[in-house]
């Protein structure tokens, strides 16, 4: 009759005889990120709440659907150099032991334990990828000059890269993603290249290289601003000279980028103390200013030589421009000495000399009678210079209630067709010094009754010289100034009247 056990006194039995309990498999919870070349381990971990015997022990180990490792009492691989440790087993560390993996390494891994009659599995994922180094080459341009930006991708793994250029935020270049180059460490590197033409107001722009990988969370990038150089133009300006003596030189710096820069005076070799206005900003973004240096009463009247240096960052050498200029000496009080002072009248008569001989002078008009009854009125006009054989003087007599107008706007002309042929008498006389005399005498038959305004007008015979005029107005209530001896009776009488007036 066979023995009836009781429920409760079954379990303890069974828990005496060493009864396993439920398989825990467990692996990292995160990925495993390595780089190539390098060891990696694998871990998975198993317990069942008590020993394990390695004879009914299989754990195997595949990436994906194929098999890498497996151990069914002795171990066995498919991927070389891969281990299990026999000793890690029996405590229940299941972990693998990949060395110097490389990109075929990578993928989700399961690891599998089988102890008969329980079955667990666990993933883990192995990713053999570092992130790329970002860095900008040669950001210094300079203005007007095609440059090629240079944007260095560096130790990256896989060899897939992205990388855009970005200005203010918008892309203006390498979008294709340019490939990468193993290296001897078994990373990958790259360079991508943005051609540039910069100007100035590019030096305020947001430069900077993305860069996107399948090793990053999110894109990086490497953010600059470019250094846009524009050597400056030198201009030397002319001196000041104040009141005081003093003596400004003066030079013109303009056009240049950036506002950092050097400018200095130097007197034949030798730095002088000057200043400089503060740096103003132009229209295009560049810059300008002026440097002066003072010269205090200057003592030596030696010839020397100033420049005006300037130093920038876009300039290889010192640009420089020199003015040869003679430093003034003090004035000095004048000492009049007996060469001076015949110097001077000597300069006063030449003066003089020049002045009689080019100067042409209009005598007044002037009135006579002759004969005892009065019956006839002279006028008599001249004129003394350097004349010209076509130089005229002319006689006129103005309108009834006209005033007299500018020279040679008079009218009623006396003419000697309208007149007796001996009542306009002209002639010459020489003087010294190449200048002469042009006389001319009206005579006006009035018999007492002669009124009016007459003219005389001197009229050069060309062009360039001044018309003079002169006026005189008759009334038959004056009387007669001038002698009879005046009065020239015919043609012959002229070298006598000339001889009287010399």
């Amino acid at each position: 009759m066979p023995l009836a056990l009781a429920p409760g006194l079954l379990l303890l039995l069974l828990l005496a005889s060493g009864a396993r309990g439920a398989l825990v498999v467990s692996v990292p919870s995160s990925r495993v990120q390595t780089q190539p070349g390098s060891d990696v381990l694998l871990g998975c971990h198993f317990s069942m709440g008590g020993p394990v015997e390695l004879m009914e022990l299989v754990v195997q180990w595949k990436l994906g659907n194929s098999l890498v490792a497996e151990f069914d009492n002795v171990p066995s691989y498919r991927r070389p150099g891969a281990s299990l440790s026999r000793e890690g087993l029996q405590v229940g560390n299941a972990s693998l032991l990949l060395p110097r993996v490389g990109g075929a390494d990578a993928g989700l891994y399961t690891c599998m334990v089988i102890v008969p009659p329980s079955r667990e599995s666990r993933q883990v994922e192995l990713r053999v990828e570092v992130p790329p180094r970002v860095s900008v080459w040669d950001s210094e341009v300079r203005a007007g000059e095609q440059k090629l930006l240079t944007c260095n991708v560096s130790n990256f793994y896989p060899g897939s890269v992205s990388v855009a250029w970005l200005r203010d935020g918008l892309v203006v270049g390498g979008s294709k993603t340019p490939p990468g180059q193993l290296g001897p460490t078994g990373l990958y590197s790259t360079t991508s290249t943005l051609p540039l033409v910069p100007s100035i107001p590019d030096a305020s722009a947001n430069y900077a290289c993305r860069v996107e990988h399948v090793a990053l969370g999110a894109p990086i990038q490497a953010a600059f601003r470019l250094s846009v150089l524009s050597p400056p133009g030198l201009t030397l300006l002319q001196p000041l000279v104040t009141l005081e003596g003093q003596v400004a030189l003066q030079c013109r710096v303009s056009g240049y980028h950036p506002a950092e820069i050097t400018v200095q005076w130097l007197r034949d070799g030798v730095p002088l103390l000057s200043m400089e206005s503060p740096p103003t900003e132009e229209p295009d973004g560049s810059f300008a200013l002026r440097s002066s240096c003072i010269l205090d009463r200057p003592e030596s009247s030696a010839q020397a030589n100033f420049a005006c240096r300037v130093q920038h960052p876009a300039l290889a050498a010192p640009l420089e421009r020199t003015a040869v200029w003679i430093v003034p000496t003090r004035p000095k009080s004048w000492k009049w000495t007996w060469v001076g002072t015949m110097v001077l009248l000597l300069l006063l008569s030449l003066a003089w000399v020049v002045y009689r001989c080019c100067h042409i002078r209009m005598s007044k008009i002037r009135r006579g009678r002759c004969w005892p009854e009065g019956s006839v009125t002279v006028l008599w006009c001249e004129v003394e210079g350097r004349l010209q054989a076509t130089d005229q003087l002319a006689w006129a007599r103005l309108c009834p209630g006209k005033e007299p107008g500018p020279p040679g706007e008079l009218s009623e002309p006396l003419l000697k067709v309208e007149l007796d042929p001996h009542q306009i008498s002209t002639w010459r006389c020489p003087l010294r010094l190449g200048r002469e005399r042009l006389m001319s005498c009206l005579i006006i038959p009035s018999a007492g009754s002669v009124h009016g305004t007459f003219s005389c007008t001197f009229q050069p015979g060309t062009a360039g010289r001044r018309v003079q005029e002169r006026h005189i107005t008759l009334s038959s209530a004056q009387g007669a100034p001038w002698g009879p001896r005046l009065c020239p009776q015919h043609r012959g009488d002229s070298a006598q009247l000339s001889g009287s007036h010399l």
